[in-house]
């Protein structure tokens, strides 16, 4: 089975890539809460079942499990598979994205932790194999996620083309911003399976958002250089978001020595949804990012 990367860009947004929803973590974290309380005073029925979707996606219900046959047996039975037609639910589709990710988490922070020393070692010094291992570390990540997605569809006799074809006819539907959504809380949840190993404080958080902002304006050599080599075509430029999500992460470590994961534990103090300095300068990232990724689009999209 050939890359996620390597498909039909529309399939790979829901599939295995993302976009701009997911470039900062921390983002997500707090546009995740008003996109839930919007969808949910919606009365449509559509958008309820979409809702209860996504609330179950940020919060599983785990279940402790010894070994991964163990763990592929509960997930898989844990899954009910409903169809339309030839197609299956996206009741469905959504439990297999989310559980995937029970399935990948051990292997994720492996290929996380191993791929950060190695590409941080010589960020500086070796440019060219630093940019490399970037979008090597992203594309494994989503071969991953996908491998885990198939193997509970081949279990499930769900083939892959039924799977795909599923979510685009969700899509055209009226379904694709609750799956942008979807497909970003799902994104970002398995980032948790990464512990944090430092405490870090309101300030320093803000400190970190404030430089995250000043790297985007400013636009170092990395992005650049990352940008301009992404940019040749359709399937390379879905990695341009994950790639400068990586390379904000090496950045902050360099300077404060604070892990994406240290930044996530703190976002899960629920005071912070409400606190206006911190909502302000959320929305100061967010216009550096949209800002940044519109001046691409006139010669890359």
């Amino acid at each position: 089975m050939g890359s996620t990367l390597s498909k039909k860009q529309d399939k790979a947004i829901i599939i295995g890539g993302l976009g701009t929803v997911a470039l900062i973590g921390a983002m997500l974290y707090l546009k995740s809460k008003p996109t839930e309380v919007q969808v949910h005073t919606n009365t449509n029925s559509k958008q309820e079942e979409v809702q209860n979707i996504t609330i179950n996606a940020i919060n599983p219900q785990g279940h402790i499990v010894q070994g991964y046959d163990q763990l592929f047996q509960q997930v898989v039975r844990s899954i009910q598979v409903e169809k339309q037609g030839s197609l299956i639910s996206i009741a469905t589709i959504t439990q297999i994205l989310d559980k995937s990710l029970d399935l990948a988490k051990d292997e994720y922070a492996v290929i996380t932790t191993e791929n950060r020393q190695r590409r941080r070692a010589i960020r500086r010094s070796r440019q060219g194999e630093y940019q490399k291992m970037v979008l090597d570390y992203n594309e494994q990540v989503e071969n991953l996620l996908e491998k885990k997605q198939m193997e509970i569809c081949e279990f499930l006799q769900i083939r892959e083309d039924v799977f795909q074809e599923s979510v685009m006819s969700l899509m055209e539907r009226g379904f694709y911003q609750q799956f942008f959504m979807i497909q970003a809380s799902i994104r970002q949840k398995i980032k948790d399976s990464i512990s944090s190993t430092k405490e870090i404080t309101y300030e320093q958080l803000k400190k970190i958002i404030n430089y995250q902002i000043q790297v985007l304006n400013q636009q170092p050599q990395e992005l650049r250089e990352i940008i301009n080599n992404l940019s040749g075509n359709q399937e390379t430029q879905q990695l341009i978001p994950l790639a400068i999500n990586t390379i904000l992460g090496d950045l902050v470590y360099e300077k404060f020595q604070i892990e994406e994961e240290d930044m996530m534990k703190m976002f899960q103090n629920q005071a912070l949804f409400n606190d206006q300095g911190l909502q302000q300068a959320m929305a100061q990232l967010e216009e550096a990012m949209y800002s940044l990724m519109s001046s691409l689009e006139g010669h890359q999209m």
